[in-house]
């Protein structure tokens, strides 16, 4: 009877996990990980994930494809078209399509900015689309994604995050995105005036060609420092490092780098 209750304590956990924040790891058994956010640590599992940015919201569901539903002007939905879905007027979000990230893939991780969302996908490259005036797509130019068909599936290539390297954890601010790689790095593009990118001046990245891949610097986090996870608020960044310590850069207007 104890084993039992438990099982169903744990179960109980990965439904309703607080979701309160916008990171999600990205794990490599697809088993039930623990991560933590701004406000909470709760349990999730590799399907099943929400994320809400401003106006819209995503989700994975339990065979592993999204969908996301709400504002869809700047192509954050990834629909092929900027309608929105679920309020009532088009689309419902049970008759939506799934998200084409490609032929064969699904989705491991999402992460949801202001307009603009990224997703960690089963082989741990990532994909992002929506709004990409500031680089928040990491594509090497300023141009959205998601607002048309041709835009999305195997037409919507994967982020250069340099040669051999993938996906652990990804993290979308409202204009800048930051993943954390494979071998313990970080690395953010995007709107860089707060300094939310981490690299020590005010620049945006991600929106020319030559910034992406092994030209972009992975985030000094200190002599020897790696990074376990990762969370971006809007303008700011902050990452739990390999001894349990935390770092933050960017907007500090209210005292939320924890300086």
């Amino acid at each position: 009877m104890f084993r039992r209750i438990v099982v169903l304590l744990i179960s109980l956990a990965v439904i309703i996990a607080c979701l309160n924040g916008r990171s999600v790891r990205a794990d490599p058994a697809g088993a039930v990980v623990a991560t933590a956010t701004g406000n909470a640590t709760f349990v999730l599992a590799r399907s099943r994930y929400i994320d809400a940015g401003d106006a819209f919201s995503c989700v994975i569901l339990n065979d592993s494809s999204l969908k996301c539903f709400g504002l869809g002007a700047d192509g954050q939905l990834g629909s092929g078209g900027t309608s929105n879905i679920g309020d009532g007027v088009g689309v419902s979000v049970s008759a939506a399509a799934a998200i084409a990230l490609g032929s064969g893939r699904t989705t491991r991780a999402i992460a949801t900015g202001s307009s603009h969302a990224c997703a960690i996908l089963d082989n741990y490259n990532v994909k992002c689309w929506g709004y990409g005036v500031d680089g928040a797509l990491g594509y090497g130019n300023t141009t959205s994604r998601g607002t048309t068909s041709g835009s999305m599936g195997d037409s919507l290539v994967a982020v250069d995050l340099g040669s051999g390297r993938s996906a652990r954890m990804i993290s979308a601010g409202a204009q800048h995105t930051c993943a954390l790689l494979d071998n313990g790095t970080v690395k953010c593009w995007g709107r860089g005036a707060s300094g939310q990118l981490g690299y020590g001046n005010t620049q945006t990245r991600g929106d020319e060609p030559s910034e992406m891949g092994d030209s972009a610097a992975v985030i000094g986090l200190g002599a020897g420092r790696s990074a376990r996870s990762i969370a971006a608020g809007a303008n700011h960044t902050c990452a739990v490092l390999d001894n349990n310590t935390v770092k933050c850069w960017g907007d500090n207007s209210y005292g939320q780098l924890g300086q």
